[in-house]
């Protein structure tokens, strides 16, 4: 898949993702157990710390010969779900909203020799296609609830 058309299906995973995170109530996204112990709102924020962070992974990428990089995902998904805890559910949607568009637009400005020459970038994207993939089904948990 060319990495156009793998921007474009992160695109559709995300709105498909997000459309249901705007169905659920406050209540609904508090009610923790729906991913292990945390709540749709601690999913969603665990997600923007992603896209956050997204921008400086796609700069090292580009920066380096590097297919992948070393992260520490739990501390890292802790963090990030503990920064915007203060955070209530219309904030946490907002902010999720605003770091998806930046990372949307840090996306376009790399050019199609970029993702060429750097397979990292498209194994960046395809991880964040399986993560919006991954928490719908936890955001439709939610909604039943």
């Amino acid at each position: 898949m060319a990495s156009n058309e793998l921007v474009e299906k992160m695109k559709v995973n995300y709105e498909t993702l997000l459309q249901a995170c705007m169905t659920l109530s406050k209540i609904q996204a508090s009610h923790h157990g729906v991913c292990g112990e945390w709540s749709a709102k601690q999913v969603v924020d665990h997600l923007t710390g992603w896209q956050v962070e997204s921008n400086d992974i796609l700069d090292r990428l580009l920066e380096s010969e590097e297919e992948d990089i070393d992260l520490d995902i739990d501390g890292f998904n802790a963090d990030s779900v503990r920064e915007r805890a203060s955070l209530d559910w219309e904030e946490s949607l907002a902010a999720f909203e605003e770091s998806f568009n930046a990372f949307d637009q840090h996306l376009a400005k790399i050019s199609a020799e970029d993702y060429q020459a750097h397979s990292g970038l498209d194994s960046w994207v395809k991880a964040m296609i399986h993560e919006y993939q991954f928490h719908l089904n936890h955001i439709k948990l939610a909604l039943e609830n």
